[in-house]
């Protein structure tokens, strides 16, 4: 097998392991399944009538408002978890690639001492 085709494999095992995440970038914008922000709701100053009514939108908006960021918190969160692991385990996937190189280069190194090295 290939060290590419390892590495493709190694991480593509990874990421079927992992939570799936929603969001992505793109052109340095972060999208998410959140939904639209929340609808910008003021209250009426008209009269008291109008703003008792305009009391119960804004409170709606409010908590509302409170569930939307939380979702953005929760689904950013997971997608800085899930993506850092992937690139964690892509870089420790090199890492062993580069040790294995080397040890072969160390080990050829030494059959070449051994066979053309002290006068043979």
């Amino acid at each position: 097998m290939t060290r590419q085709l390892a590495l493709i494999l190694a991480t593509a095992g990874l990421a079927a392991t992992l939570p799936a995440h929603a969001g992505k970038i793109d052109n340095g914008s972060w999208t998410h399944a959140c939904g639209p922000r929340p609808a910008e709701v003021s209250l009426d100053l008209k009269n008291p009538d109008a703003f008792n009514k305009s009391v119960g939108a804004v409170n709606t908006y409010r908590q509302t408002q409170r569930a939307w960021l939380d979702c953005l918190q929760k689904e950013g969160n997971a997608d800085i978890q899930a993506t850092s692991q992937i690139i964690s385990q892509f870089i420790n996937a090199e890492a062993q690639a580069t040790r294995q190189i080397n040890d072969k280069i160390a080990a050829d190194a030494k059959a070449a001492e051994a066979k053309f090295g002290d006068g043979k």
